[in-house]
């Protein structure tokens, strides 16, 4: 059997406690030695894909937030359009209503200015072929109107009434070439008639002389002769003269105080009082 000598066995014991030695020297030095080493060369191939890892987890978190906050702006923005639409339906209403209320305050005050029995008539239509030319309103037999009784409004008449039935009644307009209204131009008290012309914005007072003393801004009235008009509505201003040297009447162009486009409420004036 081999044995081993003393001198190979304290040889062997040498290098064994040599190594050793190393290995804990290498170990204590530095808080790492050869694991530190392999620990260090393993961080070191591990880092870049670490802060790749990282920048990739914080863009996320950043597009996260971001889409979040852009989902709020959304619902916050939807919000407040639903509150603008509230808000501008309110203020319509709004303003329809101070504009009716301003209506029938100036209608009120026409009325309580001028000693007729007069009744309020909604504008429910016009004629389709004829559009600025005659009304329909919501007031007929059933409410004792009759024709040829005069409408107004707080401006000044409108027109009078040439057709009636149960519940509605049709309004030939002032400006229209078949209304004929008896009228006296206020200042100098001419009569005359109020006819409708050509031109849907103006009318035409006849039958004033020509040596009558008639001045542009001159008022023109109703005279409440030859018709059930009452006396003294308004019907515009004179803006136009023309006298001819061998004709017996002027010709005069009067703009109606009534804005026929835009009426909505008118008064039917049924008699004086």
């Amino acid at each position: 059997m081999y044995r081993i000598s003393k001198e190979k066995k304290a040889f062997v014991l040498f290098l064994s406690l040599f190594f050793l030695s190393i290995l804990t020297i290498t170990i204590d030095y530095n808080g790492s030695g050869v694991f530190g080493f392999f620990e260090d060369l393993g961080m070191s191939a591990y880092k870049p894909i670490n802060q790749s890892f990282n920048t990739v987890v914080n863009k996320i978190k950043e597009y996260s937030f971001l889409f979040a906050k852009i989902e709020n702006l959304q619902k916050e923005n939807e919000i407040l359009k639903n509150e603008k639409k509230v808000f501008l339906q309110e203020n319509s209403i709004a303003r329809e209503k101070a504009f009716a209320y301003d209506r029938l305050i100036k209608m009120f005050q026409f009325k309580e200015y001028y000693s007729y029995e007069m009744m309020v008539a909604n504008i429910v239509g016009r004629e389709p072929a004829n559009w600025f030319h005659s009304i329909t309103i919501d007031r007929g037999i059933n409410d004792e109107v009759e024709n040829d009784m005069g409408v107004a409004n707080y401006k000044g008449l409108v027109g009078k009434i040439v057709e009636t039935k149960q519940n509605n009644s049709q309004v030939l307009l002032l400006i229209d070439q078949g209304c004929s209204v008896g009228a006296m131009v206020q200042r100098t008290r001419e009569i005359g008639v109020i006819k409708g012309g050509p031109d849907t914005s103006y009318c035409y007072l006849d039958y004033i002389s020509h040596d009558a003393d008639i001045k542009i801004n001159d008022i023109v009235v109703t005279s409440g002769m030859g018709s059930t008009i009452p006396k003294g509505i308004p019907i515009g201003q004179v803006v136009a003269i023309q006298k001819e040297k061998h004709d017996l009447f002027q010709r005069i162009l009067v703009k109606p105080e009534v804005d026929f486009n835009k009426l909505e409420e008118v008064f039917i004036v049924k008699n004086i009082d």
